[in-house]
C-alpha cells in the first residue's frame, strides 16, 4: 500500500534525482556479509528499495536504496540470524503493517524472517521438525480479516498468524486424494478475498504431471474452504510437466500460469516455457482458457525461479535458469505481453559478459557447465521509477542487483533463440483435500548492528531507458513535458490531458490504499466510483509523464 506522502513525492523525484539506467548490473558490497549466498529485494510502500543479502555464517544485511539513483541512502543494518547457521533467501514481501518478510530455509529447514520497517529488529522463525524450504509466500487475510502469511513447502502450506507469529500450522495435501501432488506458488487475491495456490499432481490416467489451480478461503488459522479447483491437461503428449507451476494475477478476472515442459520424443533436446491465460479463474463454472502458447528453448533442464507482471507496459517478466547441458550463461529473463502471447516472447541470457556456447545434442544431459557463479533469486517491480524497470536480485561472489526495462535492447545480456507455438490445454475439475494441521514454526528475536554498504557498477547501459522516451533521457522527458495535467470536471469526473498515448491511472485514499485503477486515453473523461471523501489520482504514460492530483469527491 502506498503511503500518502509517497504519492505526492512521486512527481518530485523525477526532477530532483538523476534517473538510474536500465539494463544495469550493480554490486552492493557489505562490510559484514563478505561472501553472500543469496539475495532478494523488496520495493517498499515508503518509496525505497530494500536489498537483503545473506551468507553461510548467519549474517543478514539490509540496505535501503533510492529507487531512482539506485544509490544506498546510508540506512543499512545487519542481523545475526542464528549462530553457525545458513539462511538462504528465496523471496520476500512487505506485509500490511510495513514489515519485511523474507522466506527460504535455515540449515535445510523451512524458515522465514520478519524485519521491522526501520531495520532495527527482526524475528527468525523456522521448523526443525520438517525438512525443506519455503519456496513461495504471500500476505493475506482470513474471513475474519486477521492478517495471515502463507508459505509453500512442497506438499505443505504453512499458515502463520501475523499478529502472533508463534501461532502457525502446517497443512499437508492428502496423499490418497492428491497422489504425488505438491504446491509451488501462492498469492493473495484482494478483489475476491481469496488465496490462489498452484502446483502439480500426478495424473495416473495420462501418466504425467498436470498443473492445478486451487482458489480457497482461509476460515481461520486451522481451516480451509476450497472454493475453486481445476487442472490443465498438457498440450501434445510429446511433452511432460517436470518442475513447478507459477502464476501471476493480471487483473480481477485473468490469471496467467507458467509451467515448464520437457520434450520426451527427443530427450534432452530442449525445454519449454508454457504460458496459459485463464479468464474468470476464480469460478469453476465460467473459467476458460483464452490463450496458450509454449516457447521451445534450445537447452535442457529449465527451472523456474520467479515471475512478476508490469501492468504499465503490459509486460510479464519471467526468471529461470538452465542447469544442465549448458555452456554459456545459465540464467534467463523472458518478457512477453500476457494479453497477446502470440506476439512472441523475448528471452535474454543474464550476465555482464558473455563467452558464447550452445547446448550440444550429443552432450550428456547430466553435465553441468555453469558460465560463472551468478545465481538470481527473485524479481521486484520498481514502479516508483517511471521506466518501471524490473529488479533482479542475486549473487555472483558478491551481491548483484540489476535493473532491466526491455531485455530485447539490452547490451548487458545476450539473446536466446527460441521457437513459439500455440497450445490448446483443457480445464478439468479437481478436488483438494488437506490433512489436519500440525504445529509449525517458532520465532527467535535478533538484534540489529550497523553495516556499511558501497556500490560498484558491473555493467552500465545509461541510455537504454531512452528507448521508451522517444530518444530522450528520462530526466529530459519529465522536464520537457510540463503540460500534462489532470482536471477535475465535477465531483466524480476527471480528464487527463497533455499525456502521450495510453494513460495509466490509480486512485488512492488518504491512507495510501489503492482503491481504483484503469487505462484511459488522452482527453477522455472518466468517473470515480467511490464514496464521498478526499482522494489522490496518480496518472502516467509510457513516455514518462506523471502527475498527481488531489480530489475531493462530493455528491
Amino acid at each position: 500500500m502506498k503511503k500518502l506522502y509517497i504519492i505526492i513525492a512521486l512527481t518530485l523525484w523525477g526532477f530532483a534525482q538523476t534517473a538510474g539506467a536500465q539494463n544495469m548490473y550493480r554490486n552492493y558490497l557489505s562490510n559484514i556479509v563478505s561472501w553472500p549466498t543469496s539475495a532478494v529485494s523488496v520495493v517498499h510502500s515508503n518509496g525505497n528499495i530494500y536489498f537483503f543479502q545473506a551468507d553461510g555464517n548467519g549474517m543478514l544485511s539490509a540496505t535501503e536504496i533510492d529507487p531512482l539513483s539506485m544509490l544506498p541512502t546510508g540506512n543499512a543494518n545487519y542481523f545475526v540470524v542464528q549462530q553457525n547457521s545458513s539462511f538462504h533467501a528465496n523471496g520476500g514481501f512487505e506485509d500490511a503493517g510495513g514489515y519485511f518478510v523474507l522466506f527460504g530455509n535455515i540449515n535445510n529447514h523451512p524458515a522465514f524472517i520478519r524485519i521491522a520497517s526501520n531495520l532495527l529488529s527482526c524475528d527468525v522463525s523456522y521448523d526443525t521438525n520438517i525438512y525443506g524450504e519455503f519456496t513461495a509466500g504471500c500476505d493475506g487475510f482470513t474471513l475474519n480479516m486477521d492478517e495471515t502469511y502463507i508459505f509453500v513447502n512442497g506438499r505443505n502450506l504453512t499458515v502463520v498468524n501475523a499478529a502472533s507469529i508463534s501461532n502457525s500450522s502446517n497443512f499437508e495435501l492428502d496423499v490418497v486424494n492428491n497422489p504425488y501432488g505438491y504446491f509451488s506458488d501462492i498469492s493473495w487475491d484482494d478483489t475476491h478475498g481469496k488465496f490462489i495456490a498452484t502446483g502439480l499432481f500426478w495424473n495416473p490416467s495420462l501418466g504425467c504431471r498436470n498443473p492445478f489451480v486451487d482458489v480457497f478461503e482461509l476460515v481461520n488459522f486451522s481451516s480451509f474452504n476450497h472454493t475453486t479447483g481445476y487442472y490443465l491437461e498438457n498440450p501434445p503428449y510429446t511433452y511432460s510437466n517436470e518442475y513447478k507451476t507459477l502464476h501471476v494475477q493480471l487483473d480481477d478476472d485473468n490469471l496467467l500460469l507458467y509451467y515448464d515442459l520437457r520434450h520426451i520424443d527427443v530427450p534432452y533436446a530442449y525445454d519449454v516455457i508454457w504460458l496459459t491465460r485463464i479468464l474468470n479463474f476464480w469460478n469453476n463454472y465460467s473459467a476458460t482458457v483464452t490463450e496458450s502458447w509454449y516457447y521451445e528453448l534450445p537447452c535442457t533442464k529449465l527451472s523456474a525461479t520467479d515471475m512478476i507482471y508490469d501492468p504499465y507496459n503490459y509486460r510479464l517478466n519471467f526468471l529461470g535458469y538452465l542447469n544442465k547441458c549448458r555452456e554459456g550463461l545459465i540464467h534467463i529473463l523472458a518478457q512477453v505481453n500476457p494479453y497477446m502471447l502470440s506476439s512472441g516472447i523475448e528471452i535474454g541470457q543474464l550476465g555482464a559478459t558473455f563467452t558464447g556456447g550452445t547446448c550440444l545434442n550429443d552432450q550428456p544431459p547430466y553435465v553441468e557447465i555453469p558460465y560463472n557463479d551468478l545465481k538470481m533469486f527473485n524479481l521486484a517491480l520498481n514502479d516508483i521509477n517511471p521506466c518501471d524497470p524490473v529488479l533482479i536480485a542475486g549473487v555472483d561472489k558478491q551481491s548483484v542487483l540489476t535493473e532491466t526495462y526491455d531485455i530485447s535492447i539490452s547490451s548487458c545480456d545476450s539473446p536466446l533463440l527460441h521457437e513459439d507455438k500455440p497450445a490448446s490445454p483443457v480445464l478439468k475439475p479437481y478436488t483438494f483435500n488437506t490433512l489436519p494441521p500440525s504445529p509449525s514454526v517458532f520465532p527467535v528475536p535478533s538484534n540489529a548492528y550497523l553495516d556499511n554498504i558501497t556500490m560498484t557498477y558491473i555493467c552500465d547501459e545509461p541510455n537504454a531507458c531512452s528507448h521508451q522516451f522517444g530518444g530522450k533521457s528520462l530526466q529530459q522527458s519529465l522536464t520537457d513535458n510540463p503540460t500534462a495535467e489532470i482536471t477535475v470536471e465535477s465531483g466524480r469526473q476527471f480528464v487527463c490531458e497533455g499525456f502521450d498515448g495510453k494513460i495509466y491511472y490509480s486512485l488512492y485514499d488518504v491512507t495510501g490504499k489503492q482503491i481504483q485503477q484503469g487505462i484511459i486515453q488522452n482527453g477522455e473523461s472518466s468517473s470515480l466510483k467511490v464514496s464521498n471523501g478526499l482522494y489522490f489520482i496518480q496518472a502516467k504514460d509510457a513516455a514518462g509523464n506523471q502527475v498527481v492530483k488531489k480530489v475531493v469527491v462530493t455528491n
